[in-house]
């Protein structure tokens, strides 16, 4: 461990407008008299560490995987062609950026290529090069923001639901002994908002006159849309909805890893609040654990600037970090930012826009495949956006369109806005740039603190219900965007705290077409222990110590678990690795979900489906007889519990008990190193006080290299709870 912090090497061709000094964990600080000279000497660094990971990362994000490693890759590839953008997109957004976050981009790339040609002089390239055998092309400002770009739509937009919503209905009409019960199953598991549900703001800083931005729907108003759609059987809508959600470019992103996965929470808190009277800063961005880690870190110094933080690996910047002013954390917004459409065709090659008929184009890519002969990729696009699935009973495209399309680099200019401001103020007034959905958390060393609910959401026509296909037709078009004015945000809120964990940001959001805000959501337990008068450091990491435990549904049904057996009444939420309680209240838990709803609505083709699509919030509902339907069916929620415990306790004795039930929580794979449990944290967890000078603290799983020392030197910080010093190189 000490031999981590002793190296301190300085590594840099010539000709490098920058130095780049090797710091503590292998932590790359980059010091240069420009921040443009700076970001040519990080791309340089951030190929150091981890330049195959850069290559696939751009490859999963152009559709050109599978050129170089087979056809495993074919299908994540013919997605990301189907639906992406073509190579004269990406540099028309990019032409469209800032002169100064353009020759970022250009810096970054020449940095990566002068490692480039260094590897290759010296034959240390990564080995997956020779693996696989091929040469890295020189990188590209559009390798960038590719990367970038599938970025910012994979954690900065929500929705296009539309489809697999459609697909639930006509699943629930199928069912004879509803008896035309399906909507009232509907609205129960796809309810639009629960006031109960926890916010970020509290009613005391929202606007004392919410905007009417969201048009309100009732039965009368989802008939009607209904009677609009075509009849489709449930297996013509599946293919529709893993192409709308990206299923196969996000397995394989996990494979190789490339950003994959959606999460985050953080913390912020004010002077007044503090103990210390120091604004203080948590930020846990959840992407995922994979060895390299999703993400990279980097430190930044130029006359007047630093710049200090966690980075991904290809893109130029912080995500999220500290200059010498201002700390900011980022959380996935969860909003319903895309919406899928529904057209008639009028024939083959055009569609219906109301009484208008409008061309459909036509996009021919190829994809090339090792070993095989290359294919060509068709993708057919509308005014509105690509087309996601055309079934073959019916004369209609379904098409899905972003709130955000040809405009996510725009997101940039948010970020980059970050690193010049000085104030919460000067932050605020850069998420108005924002086009991606985050929640944007931040602290500067005034002691302020800010929020901001960030991104580009539409506002939808009257008369639609959201949750389902939108007819094609000028009339139910989109309205425009909520305004960063209209957004929700706060600076100094009263209550001097502010918690997300990618919860509903105040009480009149609604859900949209995913009913992810219910009254029972993970955030409360980050709640838990930070209701005091002060708070210090270490509630904010002992509050995310606690969390990656315990399971957040456990302190809603506590009082229906009672008095079952003796272990579940010694259990107190707390998902322990190898306790036999925690296993048994698991299985118990899906017990009663299947006790509840398998005798109403069946298993929803598959036990994955029936666990998704039946959330713990409309659980506790039905159990309390809160739903439009009768999921007790005459029964007492304590017949339920009491049914659900018999087959557990038939499963507990015939196969054995307690080591069949030992609990095995979610872990994080180190290469070479047992496993570390409890992976219900941010990929990276940075803690920064608000000093004069900012001080920060961190930890990135398992380390900043893919290979070498550095690969996995802070598994042991991660294993124990424990962080390192974010240090602020000296310009």
């Amino acid at each position: 461990m000490l031999a981590a912090y002793l190296c301190l090497l300085t590594f840099a061709p010539a000709d490098l407008p920058a130095k780049v000094t090797r710091v503590a964990y292998g932590v790359p600080h980059i010091t240069a008299p420009s921040l443009t000279d700076a970001f040519e000497g990080m791309g340089y660094a951030v190929a150091q560490d981890r330049l195959w990971q850069m290559e696939n990362s751009r490859r999963v994000a152009l559709g050109t995987l599978a050129e170089v490693l087979g056809p495993e890759a074919a299908s994540s590839d013919r997605e990301i062609l189907r639906s992406g953008y073509t190579y004269e997109e990406l540099d028309a957004q990019f032409a469209k950026l800032p002169a100064d976050i353009r020759a970022a981009f250009d810096a970054y790339a020449r940095g990566v290529n002068a490692w480039i040609s260094e590897a290759k002089a010296a034959g240390t390239l990564p080995a997956g090069y020779a693996q696989h055998g091929f040469e890295p092309a020189p990188w590209t400002a559009r390798d960038s923001v590719a990367i970038a770009v599938r970025l910012y739509q994979q954690f900065g937009r929500g929705g296009a639901g539309e489809i697999r919503n459609m697909a639930l209905l006509g699943y629930l009409g199928s069912m004879a002994k509803l008896k035309g019960r399906e909507l009232d199953i509907f609205d129960d598991l796809a309810w639009q908002n629960d006031p109960r549900s926890t916010t970020t703001l509290s009613k005391q800083d929202e606007s004392a006159n919410p905007p009417a931005i969201f048009a309100p729907f009732d039965r009368k108003v989802t008939e009607s849309h209904q009677a609009l759609l075509p009849k489709l059987s449930v297996l013509e809508l599946l293919p529709g909805v893993r192409l709308a959600e990206r299923t196969e470019s996000t397995r394989i992103a996990e494979l190789v890893a490339a950003p994959f996965k959606v999460g985050s929470y953080a913390i912020v808190v004010d002077a007044k609040r503090s103990a210390n009277g120091r604004a203080l800063l948590l930020s846990g961005p959840q992407m995922g654990f994979r060895a390299p880690s999703i993400v990279h870190e980097v430190g930044i110094a130029v006359p007047g600037q630093t710049l200090v933080g966690a980075d991904v690996p290809g893109v130029p910047g912080v995500i999220v970090g500290h200059t010498d002013h201002l700390a900011w954390g980022l959380t996935s917004g969860v909003a319903d930012t895309d919406d899928v459409f529904v057209a008639e065709l009028a024939a083959a090659d055009h569609y219906r826009w109301g009484s208008e008929t409008r061309p459909i184009e036509t996009v021919r890519r190829t994809l090339k495949i090792k070993g095989r002969d290359d294919e060509t990729i068709i993708q057919r696009r509308t005014h509105l956006g690509p087309i996601v699935l055309e079934p073959r009973s019916a004369k209609v495209v379904f098409i899905r369109r972003a709130g955000a399309a040809q405009r996510e680099m725009e997101s940039m200019r948010a970020l980059f806005g970050l690193y010049a401001a000085k104030s919460v103020s000067e932050a605020d007034a850069a998420g108005h740039h924002a086009t991606a959905n985050f929640n944007v958390f931040v602290a500067d060393t005034k002691g302020n603190i800010g929020y901001r609910f960030a991104g580009l959401v539409p506002v939808r026509a009257a008369g639609i219900d959201p949750r389902l296909p939108t007819p094609a037709d000028p009339k139910f078009d989109w309205r425009g965007f909520v305004s960063p004015d209209q957004m929700p945000s706060s600076i100094n809120p009263r209550s001097g705290v502010l918690i997300n964990w990618n919860n509903k940001p105040v009480s009149w959001w609604p859900n949209g077409d995913t009913p992810a805000w219910g009254r029972i959501f993970r955030d409360s337990l980050l709640r838990t222990g930070l209701d005091k008068p002060k708070l210090a450091m270490a509630d904010l990491e002992y509050a995310i110590w606690q969390v990656a435990r315990q399971d957040y549904n456990y302190a809603a049904f506590a009082s229906h678990l009672k008095g079952i057996d003796p272990d579940l009444d010694a259990f107190d939420g707390r998902m322990l690795a190898g306790d036999p309680a925690a296993g048994l209240y698991r299985r118990f838990f899906d017990e009663i979900r299947v006790e509840l709803f398998a005798g109403a609505v069946g298993s929803f083709l598959t036990p994955d489906n029936f666990r998704l699509a039946l959330q713990p919030s409309l659980m506790l509902d039905a159990l309390e007889g809160r739903t439009k339907f009768d999921y007790l069916a005459n029964r007492k929620s304590a017949d339920i519990v009491k049914a659900a415990w018999v087959r557990v306790a038939a499963a507990r004795q015939d196969e054995g008990y307690p080591d069949n039930l030992r609990f095995a929580p979610p872990s994080i794979g180190v290469p070479e190193e047992p496993a570390i449990p409890y992976s219900d944290r941010g990929t990276v967890i940075q803690i920064v006080e608000m000093f004069q000078s900012p001080r920060g603290r961190n930890v990135l799983t398992p380390g900043v290299a893919e290979t070498g020392p550095h690969s996995r030197d802070q598994a042991p910080l991660a294993r124990a709870w424990t962080y390192k010093p974010m240090l602020v190189p000296k310009p």
